[in-house]
């Protein structure tokens, strides 16, 4: 039983396409924004500063641009068929996503600010689009790991040369002290590290040899250093549920090759999948006191009963997207009593469901089955490493997602978890880019 996916033939490598999509993953740390506004900008700005409203606007332009171009002139110009019909079905998800959420401006609560965000927000996920579904496979991963590897690499810098900026002051019962680099806290900086490290690991399982190992290496040792530094127990946790996709995976190839039905499996995963999760969230105080850590999750659970408060209020069509945080009526009794402005829901479910409603749930929830069916499904067809990359990103996306709200911040987290749920539908465009069929066919997984 192969504990690894067989190497694939190496791809073309468009320079310019890993360039700017590297660039673009790394605005949306939030990182370069954030050091800026935190350390050479006067404060109270937020996301109003030119430092993120530019730079992030630039990224939506692109990806506005890129995936328009993308349907409209680079999909089979001349075969006689509107390209509607070539777009993945997870993308009219995400559309409608987008679109649910400028439409938010109207009864939004602040809706001086929503329209702008919102209208960002479109290009991001038109960003997220075009990443997974033009990019290929290796292009895709040294993206990955480029955007998190510098971002690693300078936030190790900051912390250590300059202490000041780079690592967290007291705050309520913490001492402080833990890395923040480049971010603005440590649950910043944390998940980054992993994706790092999983960018890094993707492209020595692409090459497997002593040069790409020299040279992923030392920046994984490194990522490894600054997630332990962090303290961010979130990204560790779903770094574990990373190891156990990727342990679990042979496994999955196994029972496919002694003829077990692919239905059967889904089903029995997705059915353990499901008593887990219910387990462990109705169990999360119990567990991480067994952990010796808090048991209400650094006042999680505080602030999902909370947001639970606020979302009875108006549960259809939310507050509008980004909007709840940004009205200080709504927010300065929670933040009063829990001593801290949170800022988020710290759940992403719940943090759609606050701004979004009931109905931007829906698009959510669409979004979320694309990638974790299409993935799985291209996963088992095939045990390719693209597929079996993927999965160990989604894994983590969706860890992280139960205990942060990056679907806020047009967070490069948002931007790949859109990209993974059309990666496995990337169509037959008619100049040389394989069908969702044949994706699962090939052992390189992606087109060529």
């Amino acid at each position: 039983m192969p504990l690894f996916p067989p190497c694939p033939p190496l791809e073309r490598i468009r320079p310019a396409h890993v360039a700017v999509t590297a660039l673009g993953l790394l605005i949306c740390t939030s990182g370069p924004s954030t050091y800026v506004s935190l350390h050479y900008m006067a404060p109270g700005n937020g996301w109003r500063a030119w430092s993120y409203m530019y730079p992030f606007s630039l990224v939506a332009a692109f990806g506005a641009v890129a995936l328009g171009q993308a349907l409209v002139v680079g999909q089979g110009a001349g075969q006689g068929h509107g390209w509607w019909r070539r777009v993945p079905w997870p993308m009219y998800a995400v559309g409608l996503y987008a679109g649910w959420a400028l439409l938010s401006a109207t009864w939004s609560v602040t809706p001086l600010i929503t329209p702008t965000i919102a209208l960002i927000g479109v290009g991001i996920a038109a960003f997220g689009c075009w990443t997974g579904w033009r990019l290929r496979f290796a292009e895709q991963v040294w993206a990955v790991a480029i955007s998190m590897s510098f971002a690693v690499v300078t936030s190790v810098f900051i912390s250590v040369f300059v202490p000041h900026q780079g690592r967290m002051p007291p705050r309520n019962s913490s001492p402080g002290g833990e890395w923040q680099g480049i971010f603005g806290n440590r649950n910043s900086l944390s998940p980054v590290c992993v994706l790092a490290i999983l960018g890094l690991l993707g492209v020595v399982m692409m090459y497997r040899t002593w040069r790409a190992a020299l040279w992923a290496g030392p920046s994984a040792v490194l990522a490894l250093v600054a997630l332990r530094e962090s303290g961010g127990l979130t990204s560790t946790m779903a770094l574990a549920l990373v190891i156990f996709t990727a342990a679990a995976l042979p496994v999955v190839w196994w029972m496919r090759r002694a003829g077990l039905q692919g239905w059967m499996v889904g089903t029995g995963l997705s059915i353990a999948s499901v008593g887990t999760a219910v387990y462990v969230f109705t169990h999360l105080g119990e567990l991480a006191t067994a952990a010796g850590r808090d048991p209400t999750l650094s006042r999680r659970t505080q602030i999902w009963h909370d947001v639970r408060r606020f979302i009875a209020d108006r549960p259809w069509r939310g507050y509008g997207f980004w909007a709840f945080w940004d009205e200080p009526t709504l927010t300065a009794e929670t933040y009063a009593r829990h001593g801290d402005a949170y800022s988020s829901a710290h759940n992403s479910v719940l943090e759609v469901v606050l701004g979004l409603g009931v109905i931007g749930l829906v698009f959510y929830i669409a979004i979320a089955l694309a990638a974790i069916a299409g993935i799985a499904a291209w996963t088992w067809r095939t045990g390719s490493l693209a597929s079996w990359w993927w999965a160990l990103i989604f894994a983590f996306l969706f860890a992280q997602n139960l205990m942060e709200s990056f679907v806020l911040w047009h967070s490069y987290q948002w931007v790949l978890f859109v990209a993974a749920s059309v990666v496995a539908f990337r169509p037959d465009t008619g100049g040389g880019h394989n069908t969702a069929a044949q994706l699962t066919a090939q052992p390189a997984g992606l087109a060529r």
